[in-house]
């Protein structure tokens, strides 16, 4: 693992008053839940998301015609 990485990582488990062993318990627990990634993929971004919307909104609109 990036050790940068992993030291920004415990920095803000830390804020949170978490240590990276219990953050990591919870991403298990949250993952095991959700039976699939808790999150979506951190690349897709503000333009991605509306790209998306619109085209969920077309198909939409498309079964709405029938």
């Amino acid at each position: 693992m990036d050790e940068q990485l992993r030291k920004e990582a415990a920095a803000i488990f830390a804020r949170m008053g978490l240590s990276e062993e219990e953050a990591v318990a919870l991403f298990y627990k949250r993952t095991v839940e959700a039976g699939k990634m808790p999150f979506g993929p951190a690349s897709e971004g503000p333009a991605k998301a509306r790209q998306k919307k619109k085209r969920m909104n077309e198909r939409f609109a498309e079964w709405d015609a029938f």
